[in-house]
């Protein structure tokens, strides 16, 4: 059965005001696993960072150290970053969100820079993409975690939070934003669009990490002494990364084409999903979901949420709906929220 959806009628995860932070189904898990896993990545790197410098000393040239310090130095600020930006602090797990309802006047933005009035008068300010900018106009309503001039920021259908600012005055130059228009058909749907082309970016930027690594591991195998007993080594390992590493820029820039094109269902179906267990997160914030639904010919088909993003599996979980775009059929289909900016892939049968 073909159903349009209207904002109204979606039904989308939310955060849950009178429980602590911690306990709220799925996020509290997946704040958990996040955090430990930021902690980890930042623990793997600072090592090769000393690595890096003490191969300035040991007469193996200039590339192997430098590259060294370069990857690994990027990649410990980035989690660094990471954490700091989107993982809140333990003691906020003890605290509850407080919903903030956006007024029609409330909303401003400049470029990236949004601006949210808040029931005081005082200002929240928040970078965001393009299709949370978007989702925002649309639905006009976040969740604020934690108090002072400092606190985290939740958004409707998603799981992930972002740390921001309160101020006592709007961002500079910043202009009221108005009402997404909305779309019932995922092809035209512009959070969703957004979404995509986001995913996308952040393939782009791990693409240019992996040609980095390349780069790097070219120039080591050039550079390496060509009378040191490890040359042969040193060589060999050193082509065998910038191989792998090309070879993996390669599959990821081609993976990112497809994010670029429109989602090509013109429609939505919704089906009942009903769980057959909890959620499963894995260590690095990802879900699998599994259960039965129903197709429109009255088949029950089981289905697989395997390594989908967080917000997917509470959408799932909390909504018990199954957003498929298209017609559903056994096999491999796309699968989302309509309005927001989710995607997954759903195996049916």
């Amino acid at each position: 059965m073909q159903i349009v959806p209207v904002p109204e009628r979606v039904r989308a995860f939310e955060f849950d005001p009178a429980m602590p932070s911690g306990a709220v189904p799925i996020f509290g898990e997946y704040l958990d696993r996040i955090g430990r896993s930021t902690a980890n990545q930042r623990l793997v790197g600072l090592p090769f960072v000393f690595l890096g410098v003490t191969q300035f000393f040991t007469g193996t040239g200039i590339a192997l150290p430098v590259s060294i310090v370069a990857l690994f130095g990027v990649f410990e600020l980035f989690w660094i970053y990471r954490g700091r930006a989107w993982v809140p602090e333990t003691r906020l797990k003890r605290v509850p969100f407080r919903p903030v309802d956006i007024t029609a006047d409330g909303l401003v933005a400049v470029g990236r820079t949004v601006g949210v009035r808040l029931p005081d008068g005082r200002w929240l300010r928040i970078r965001l993409t393009e299709a949370y900018r978007l989702l925002l106009a649309g639905h006009r309503r976040v969740w604020l975690l934690g108090s002072g001039p400092k606190v985290f920021v939740g958004f409707p259908g998603v799981v992930r939070v972002r740390r921001a600012r309160i101020h006592d005055a709007p961002p500079a130059g910043a202009v009221a934003v108005a009402p997404t228009a909305w779309s019932g058909s995922p092809r035209l749907d512009p959070v969703l669009a957004a979404h995509r082309r986001r995913l996308a970016r952040e393939l782009w930027e791990a693409a240019a990490f992996l040609l980095a690594l390349a780069g790097f591991a070219t120039w080591v195998r050039l550079d390496f002494p060509a009378d040191d007993r490890l040359t042969g080594f040193a060589v060999s390992t050193a082509t065998g990364f910038a191989v792998v590493a090309l070879a993996g820029a390669i599959a990821v820039l081609t993976r990112s084409v497809g994010y670029l094109r429109p989602q090509p269902a013109e429609h939505w179906t919704e089906l009942r999903a009903v769980l057959d267990g909890p959620v499963r997160m894995s260590a690095h914030g990802s879900a699998r979901v599994s259960g039965l639904t129903m197709l429109a010919d009255g088949r029950v088909v089981p289905f697989r949420l395997r390594d989908v993003d967080a917000s997917m599996a509470a959408n799932v979980a909390t909504t018990g709906r199954l957003w498929i775009a298209g017609v559903p059929r056994p096999g491999r289909a796309a699968t989302g929220v309509p309005g927001y900016p989710v995607l997954g892939t759903v195996r049916l049968g």
